[in-house]
Formats: structure tokens, sequence, C-alpha cells
């Protein structure tokens, strides 16, 4: 039986590399991405790609729903410009959809997939 993984993020640059290490593996592999930054040219054709936003009710069903064995959560607002700007934009993207995509697994009535969340934290140091 083959393993599937679904990568949220996996149009960009990290996620599509960790996509085609995961079909190198023989898994199958679908990808959530909106294409805000991502790009459908990085996607591999093996990979199945949703355009969902992580926050939407059709990605939360996705995760819900579709049996996956494992979940890996690339997927971000990483504009530091904009989350200065918009800091309610960036909150809702990153927390809130994070949270949606965890809450539709624990909602599951399926097996619950192991979830894998990477994330970088850039410290700004600001002189008096």
């Amino acid at each position: 039986m083959t393993r599937r993984v679904l990568i949220t993020g996996g149009a960009g640059f990290i996620g599509s590399h960790v996509a085609d290490l995961f079909l190198a593996k023989g898994w199958s592999v679908e990808i959530i991405d909106n294409l805000s930054s991502g790009k459908r040219a990085n996607v591999n054709p093996a990979a199945r790609l949703h355009v969902l936003d992580i926050r939407s009710a059709d990605a939360a069903e996705l995760v819900a729903f579709a049996g996956f064995d494992a979940l890996i959560h690339l997927a971000a607002q990483m504009d530091v410009r904009r989350s200065v700007a918009d800091p309610l934009f960036d909150a809702s993207v990153n927390i809130v959809g994070t949270l949606t995509l965890l809450e539709a697994i624990r909602q599951s009535a399926s097996a619950r997939p192991r979830v894998v969340f990477a994330s970088t934290r850039v410290r700004a140091v600001v002189s008096p």
C-alpha cells in the first residue's frame, strides 16, 4: 500500500524539493499551495496540486478526509515587510492557517497523519 503525504507550501522552493524527495521514496504526494509566492512550474508532474488557501474550508476538508499518512506544513506568509505593514494578515495566515489544519486533523474520524511543522524565526536587533 502506497503511503500518502500532503505538503502545504509545496509549490515553493523548499516544499517542491521535499515533494521530490517523497516521490523518490515512492510516496503518493499531494500539495496545497495558493501560489501567492510558490510557482506551478516548481510542482513535480507526479504530484497532485490543490490550489487552496490553508485557511479555507476546502483545505480543512482535504486534510480531514483524504487519509494522509503525513502532513508536512511549510506554507506561510513569510514577507517581513508585509508582516510589519499588516500583522493581522500575517497572523491570519501563519497562526489561523496552521490551527485550521490542526483542527481538521483533530476533528477527523479517519486516521490522523503525522505532522511535520517547519518554521524559521528571524530576530531583528534594533539599536536605540
